[in-house]
């Protein structure tokens, strides 16, 4: 029943009124009513069970301040004009209200035709796409500074210790274990508090004395030896050097390559932080999408496949390593562990590359709002239209001078200039409020909008607070032994309940599935909800905006 999904009952009561709409509808709204009975769209961001409620605050405060009251404003005062266009969508739009057709401004080698781009018109974007943009800007340079502030220290003596061997020194060789393991908790804990009574400050001099009882444990077993991540690295590199140097079809010179994966070295490790001590990654896609364009402004596809090796690498990294963490607290020998990633990541390469083209050749309509069942493919549209608005049109005719969107470039400062403040006020509270304070957390989880609606993010705060705040107060037994357990059934069952739903019903295309109608299946359908009406509209022959856009 798709309307227990798309459960925008105040939008029933009221189908074509586009305020009621545009606050409370799931679709195209911002999500006021956070009520729905589907787990994928409760876990659309991610599971609300695994992020502390401290977290998941800091993502519903930007929530609630940037597009529950800020939107709104914008959106009813027409500010750039956005109220021709649906509050919150993941396409773009030209200056007649309509979806922008891309085709019209590109070659047939896919290349920026600035002509018949400026015959035709700018490129609009609605307001939440904007304000998005806006988030991904201050959370980039919160980031740096974040990290600088709260972590610099930490992270420099880690780097000093790890370049001049400072664990090795102390790494024992394999043999019996002198003690039993509620000894080494035992010891651990006596350590542990021995230390925090004699300082605040992290121990960063004395690598045996930091080490928990897993780490303990783990020295039991080799590590994988560094020689084997450098040859996969050379490996990958090498194909990756291979495909762009000898497709021209890429558009990206080899030295984009490696322009791309300099940048993820430079960012992983702040975004490893913060994915590690909030459950909440911070995203590269904005920095990749702004220099690829800046550096082969009118190559579309030289965009994409920049911010796949900067973006993408630096997602897969951070999962990389979440899964040697569950390994090493499962006590998975770290060179078992390497081969399994390996293996697993060469079928699902093959898996997923060949899933793709089965669906371009079977599933009519695929990526269009016409498709069947849905598949109308959303993350992948915010991707195409961010390789349009920065790799084709180019970021100078969005931000440079005389721009409309150029105010949005300031948001780089407000992002910068918000973590030392933070930092300063959480060393001079008597409290532990100001600590937890993340803006690059507050700014950056919000760039999951588009193609994630308000509703993916109400709801998901709302479980977690229920779960990580309510629950873990007042039954903290049952919290422990539980939730985590119930996060991991939720999601296996959803993906298991998919599968089963797609080959019994869907793919065979039995017709009495797609003749098949009634209330639950048609009402969440009815109105300016899923139809994205604007608040404002276009007579027939006129268009809104600036002016057609000039060089």
């Amino acid at each position: 029943m798709p309307a227990l999904s798309y459960f925008s009952v105040v939008t029933w009561l009221a189908p074509e009124n586009v305020v009621v709409a545009n606050l409370f509808g799931v679709s195209s709204g911002l999500g006021l009513f956070p009520l729905t009975f589907d787990w994928a769209q409760i876990a659309y961001i991610g599971s609300p069970l695994l992020t502390p409620f401290w977290a998941a605050a800091n993502v519903a405060g930007g929530l609630i301040l940037v597009m529950w009251i800020v939107a709104p404003i914008m959106y009813y005062r027409n500010d750039l004009y956005s109220s021709f266009m649906p509050i919150l969508s993941s396409a773009v739009f030209d200056d007649t209200g309509n979806v922008y057709n891309v085709s019209r401004i590109l070659t047939s080698d896919f290349l920026f035709d600035r002509e018949a781009y400026e015959n035709y018109s700018r490129v609009y974007l609605p307001i939440a796409y904007v304000l998005s943009y806006a988030l991904q800007f201050a959370a980039l340079s919160a980031l740096i500074t974040h990290t600088a502030c709260f972590h610099g220290r930490q992270i420099w003596h880690q780097t000093r210790r790890s370049f001049t061997g400072g664990t090795d020194s102390n790494k024992t060789e394999y043999g019996p274990a002198g003690q039993t393991d509620s000894d080494l908790f035992d010891n651990t804990a006596s350590q542990s508090s021995t230390n925090n009574s004699t300082t605040k400050e992290p121990r960063f001099d004395n690598s045996k004395e930091d080490e928990d009882v897993h780490n303990r444990l783990m020295r039991h077993y080799e590590d994988a030896p560094m020689s084997w991540y450098l040859v996969t690295l050379l490996v990958c590199l090498g194909v990756g050097m291979f495909v762009v140097a000898f497709y021209p079809q890429t558009q990206l010179p080899p030295y984009g390559l490696l322009l791309a994966l300099s940048i993820t070295g430079i960012l992983f490790i702040p975004v490893g932080i913060v994915m590690a001590i909030t459950n909440q990654q911070s995203s590269l896609y904005l920095i990749s999408q702004l220099t690829a364009g800046y550096i082969w402004p009118g190559k579309g596809v030289a965009n994409m496949i920049f911010v796949t090796y900067c973006y993408i690498s630096s997602a897969q990294g951070v999962k990389f390593s979440s899964d040697l963490k569950l390994g090493h607290y499962m006590k998975i020998p770290p060179k078992i562990l390497f081969k399994v990633q390996i293996a697993a990541t060469l079928v699902s390469c093959v898996t997923q590359v060949g899933v793709l083209n089965w669906m371009f050749g079977h599933l009519p309509g695929i990526c269009t709002p016409q498709a069947i069942n849905s598949f109308t493919c959303p993350i992948a549209k915010v991707h195409f239209n961010g390789s349009l608005l920065f790799g084709v049109v180019g970021p100078r005719h969005f931000f440079g001078t005389g721009a409309l969107y150029r105010q949005l470039i300031w948001a780089f400062l407000i992002g910068a200039v918000g973590p030392p403040l933070v930092w300063l006020m959480a060393r001079r509270s008597t409290t532990n409020l100001w600590r937890k304070v993340n803006l690059p957390v507050m700014f950056g989880s919000l760039s999951w909008i588009p193609p994630a609606t308000g509703l993916n993010f109400s709801v998901w705060a709302l479980v977690c607070y229920i779960f990580n705040f309510v629950i873990r107060r007042r039954a903290p037994a049952w919290w422990g032994k539980y939730t985590m357990t119930m996060s991991a059934a939720l999601d296996s069952g959803l993906a298991f309940s998919l599968l089963v739903i797609f080959f019994l019903f869907i793919f065979p295309q039995w017709n009495w599935i797609e003749n098949f109608h009634y209330w639950g299946t048609d009402v969440y359908k009815q109105g300016c909800d899923w139809k994205a009406c604007s608040y404002r509209s276009v007579a027939p022959g006129e268009h809104f905006g600036p002016g057609p856009p000039r060089s």
